[in-house]
């Protein structure tokens, strides 16, 4: 049997246990795929993903959600918009645009034949360049934030993993339209 010579070697000991037991509950319930939680991997992270929220109230008063996403979808970008301007015989003029196009990554002039100019492709590469670059310049300075973020009891090292792809992700993007700026692209 255990013994202890003071009252604050048991009270360490019981709340060194409940938070590692709580850092254990918490990965159980991320680790879970029907818990509500959601999947953080699942979310948006490319050009090419959607999410959609709609909400409805019915007659009675009751409100109704629906939430849609697309993960990963290249085929098709969907546009509608719905527009009412009145007229001068007192009625509404509505409007609905549905537009419908291939999703591309990044749209480029085409130049000469169908193909890709010199001076563009130029442009492509110090663009990509500068992405890279504000990438790397992002990694270095969250490496310093990083670790404060992280120290956050149970969500901290969630928090510190998101901020840092969201920093690299920012901060590249940034850097991308800097460097096409700068070369006049």
């Amino acid at each position: 049997m255990i013994q202890f010579k003071s009252f604050n070697g048991l009270t360490s000991l019981v709340l060194g246990g409940g938070l590692i037991a709580t850092n254990f509950m918490s990965l159980n319930l991320l680790a879970r795929k029907d818990s509500g939680i959601p999947d953080i991997s699942k979310l948006s992270s490319t050009p090419y993903s959607s999410i959609q929220i709609r909400s409805e109230v019915k007659p009675d008063g009751a409100e109704e959600w629906m939430f849609n996403s697309k993960q990963h979808d290249p085929k098709l970008i969907t546009t509608i918009t719905n527009e009412s301007q009145p007229t001068f015989n007192g009625k509404v003029k509505e409007k609905y645009i549905h537009k419908q196009s291939v999703a591309q990554f990044a749209i480029y002039p085409q130049g000469e034949g169908g193909k890709l100019t010199a001076d563009q492709i130029a442009c492509i590469e110090k663009m990509a360049q500068g992405k890279s670059n504000g990438m790397m310049i992002a990694d270095a300075t969250s490496v310093q934030v990083t670790p404060a973020i992280a120290s956050v009891p149970i969500v901290g090292p969630v928090l510190a993993g998101i901020f840092f792809g969201q920093a690299r992700k920012q901060v590249g993007s940034l850097a991308s339209d800097v460097a096409g700026q700068w070369n006049d692209c």
